[in-house]
């Protein structure tokens, strides 16, 4: 069955902070430029009679020492202009730098730093003209000149006779107040054109990372881990566990068995050890493997099928085993030191432990 490569899933988290990494963000240009202007003209418009008296003012001085004062004047001449105009510049500056971050956030991505030629491409360059982002681009600047011209002409016509009549009584006052009120207009417009474009950017950022069904079965393998992958991982944890255990069972006291289905390597060194440890547990193969080296080692085999199914279950290797099983544990031990002895010192052969049937009942709360 031929797979299906169609982009029908929304982008998850982990694609869109990918994209962000490589400066791929839903950032609108129009947004921060729009807030940008609207401030530079209220601001500007606004402050007018103020900004204006105070540059009248220096610029006399400064016609008035012209030819009089020397070159270094200038400088200061600059930075008395510098410093009326800079507070304006800088807001301008910060607004349309939070309008920025607000439509993308901080992105910083060396990615786009890197060089390349092909860019430079005729070819390239036309294919991005009339591509469909180019196309759109087109097409939105092309709107916002209709749109602002409109706006702009509705607004001169609803005020035509506002105007008309400052030709006979021409004041400052009333025309940058006709000239605001247009102006106003014209940043509403512009207010409500860089809503959409953030909307059609989000919108458009939003289907170009779309993924397939290929995309999302993928990044579930990163994310998840493959299962091929964690299988393997899974079989060389089981083999490194196998190998622990199968290092530590010289240093059993003796091995308990079921007898051929389980197998629990058991140490206790009097003295030493608080409560018999097991060292190693296996089923199967495993306990013949456990079996077959304790008995090369000359460690003793001792049938306990209760004990040797209670440890394997409820002990694991490095532990100690819990009090329920103590007395199970202190009768094959027993056992191990009487067949020691009589090795040593001979004499009638030990009796092995009698083997019980049932289950060795172990409570979760007692250890």
């Amino acid at each position: 069955m031929a797979e299906d490569d169609t982009k029908k899933h929304a982008p998850t988290e982990r694609r869109l902070r990918q994209a962000a990494e490589k400066g791929d963000v839903r950032r609108s240009t129009d947004l921060p430029k729009a807030a940008a202007i609207s401030v530079a003209t209220m601001l500007a418009l606004g402050a007018a009679a103020g900004l204006g008296a105070h540059l009248a003012d220096d610029v006399a001085v400064w016609l008035a020492q012209a030819g009089t004062a020397p070159v270094s004047a200038a400088a200061g001449w600059t930075l008395s202009g510098a410093e009326l105009f800079f507070p304006l510049l800088a807001l301008i500056a910060a607004v349309g730098l939070a309008f920025s971050l607000m439509s993308g956030g901080w992105v910083f991505a060396l990615a786009l730093l890197k060089i390349d030629f092909s860019k430079l491409m005729p070819s390239a360059g036309l294919g991005q003209a009339f591509s469909l982002h180019g196309l759109t681009d087109t097409a939105k600047a092309v709107l916002k000149f209709v749109v602002i011209g409109t706006v702009a002409a509705l607004a001169l016509q609803a005020r035509r006779g506002d105007f008309l009549a400052l030709a006979a009584y021409p004041a400052a006052g009333p025309l940058v107040a006709l000239t605001l009120q247009v102006l106003a207009s014209i940043c509403v417009a512009l207010a409500v054109l860089a809503g959409a474009d953030a909307g059609l950017m989000f919108w458009q950022h939003r289907q170009r990372l779309r993924m397939s069904d290929n995309e999302m079965r993928d990044e579930m393998k990163d994310v998840a881990g493959n299962p091929h992958v964690k299988s393997r991982q899974r079989m060389l944890a089981r083999k490194m566990a196998r190998a622990r255990q199968m290092s530590k069972i010289p240093e059993a006291s003796v091995i308990v068995t079921n007898p051929t289905h389980f197998a629990c390597a058991l140490r206790y060194r009097r003295g030493a050890d608080r409560a018999p440890m097991l060292l190693a547990k296996g089923a199967g193969a495993m306990a013949e493997e456990i079996i077959a080296k304790g008995r090369g080692l000359g460690i003793p085999v001792v049938q306990a099928p209760p004990l040797a199914r209670a440890m394997y279950r409820h002990v694991e290797p490095g532990e100690h085993v819990p009090v329920a099983l103590y007395k199970a544990c202190a009768e094959v031990l027993a056992y191990v030191w009487r067949m020691q002895r009589w090795r040593a010192q001979g004499g009638a052969r030990p009796k092995p432990p009698p083997v019980r049937e049932g289950e060795i009942e172990i409570s979760p709360w007692v250890t």
